[in-house]
């Protein structure tokens, strides 16, 4: 468990709130710099995932929140 923010858990306290992690680190990398590293690198190929994952949370939110007209 983690906070994963400093602000973060203040939005959680208004909100029922999820903090997602998402892996872009690869077999061959040799070494891993943390985001704020002046030499961190993404593994671009990671973004798609991402956005998949955020779109399909978005959706099931919507699917069982909204009501029909």
């Amino acid at each position: 468990m983690s906070m994963g923010a400093g602000d973060f858990s203040f939005y959680s306290q208004k909100m029922p709130s999820a903090f997602f992690w998402i892996g872009i680190k690869t077999e061959t990398d040799e070494s891993i710099h943390s985001l704020h590293s002046p030499y961190f690198t993404l593994n671009e190929d990671a973004l798609p995932i991402g956005v998949a994952l955020h779109a399909a949370v978005a959706i099931t939110y919507l699917n069982s929140h909204v009501s029909e007209f």
